[in-house]
């Protein structure tokens, strides 16, 4: 503002002043001039100080609100402790465990589905890298831990199930080049690489998401040995059913989040023609 000030030819004019000369030069500290710019100085930053400061309460708000949308359900579920007590946080208004403990973290799958009243949701623990139910008594401390952390007034449909039973028909023209008549390799009859690629398509189903025919089909056709292959039928049986259920379109989604394959040696038939 000083400069401004020095720099005006009609205040230069109006003050006697010249070009060059300073505003401390020729202004005492004590002058009306330096309390106004004073004054006026001290009020701007003291504005911009309540704005920063507003800003700051507002972001930090944005940051603590509840934003209860399908990924963060997912990624409350995975934060289940079992064993450990919940605790208020007065500031948060939240719910939240003291430590984080990896160890008691349970919940390794979680799936989460909205509907027209609420979520869906479907958890799983880990039994040497598959989706497993949790037990009857973590089930029920888990619906205790996410009825205190949603948001009230929300229905969450909490289930647990083991992997639905998936059962496969397959037939594999095979190169008897490569592949003897059960499939395994020539050069090493412990490995079976149409049995490997079910099983690695299977299990790279994203927990929640869906079988898909044709991708299997896809994974079979790449596998070592594979000429052609043709899938006769797909059929799958969840726990919450007795019988097998044919698959008829493209894609089967199962009602525990995950797959599990029965017999598969037993359902592949290797032919040298389709």
């Amino acid at each position: 503002m000083t400069d401004r000030l020095m720099s005006d030819s009609t205040m230069l004019e109006k003050y006697g002043l010249k070009n060059g000369d300073s505003f401390d030069a020729k202004f005492s500290k004590v002058s009306i001039e330096n309390i106004i710019f004073f004054t006026v100085a001290a009020v701007i930053y003291a504005l911009e100080s309540m704005f920063d400061s507003f800003k700051a309460d507002v972001e930090q708000r944005i940051t603590n609100a509840v934003v209860a949308s399908i990924p963060w359900y997912h990624k409350i579920c995975l934060e289940f402790q079992y064993g450990d007590e919940l605790v208020y946080d007065e500031k948060t208004s939240e719910y939240h465990y003291p430590e984080v403990d990896e160890s008691k973290q349970v919940v390794k799958y979680a799936s989460v589905r909205d509907n027209a009243s609420g979520v869906d949701i479907l958890v799983s623990t880990d039994d040497n890298g598959t989706p497993a139910a949790l037990s009857d008594d973590v089930l029920k401390v888990f619906k205790q831990y996410l009825n205190a952390r949603k948001p009230a007034g929300v229905l969450a449909d909490i289930h647990s199930y083991q992997p639905d039973y998936l059962r496969l028909q397959l037939k594999v023209q095979y190169d008897p080049m490569v592949l003897n008549s059960d499939g395994s390799m020539i050069s090493d009859d412990q490995v079976f690489p149409v049995e490997q690629a079910v099983k690695r398509y299977v299990s790279g189903i994203i927990y929640g998401g869906v079988f898909n025919k044709t991708k299997l089909v896809d994974a079979v056709q790449n596998a070592t040995g594979v000429v052609d292959v043709v899938l006769e039928n797909v059929a799958t049986k969840p726990v919450t059913r007795l019988e097998y259920m044919d698959i008829t379109g493209n894609n089967a989604k199962s009602v525990a989040g995950s797959f599990s394959i029965q017999s598969l040696k037993e359902s592949i038939k290797y032919v040298s023609e389709l």
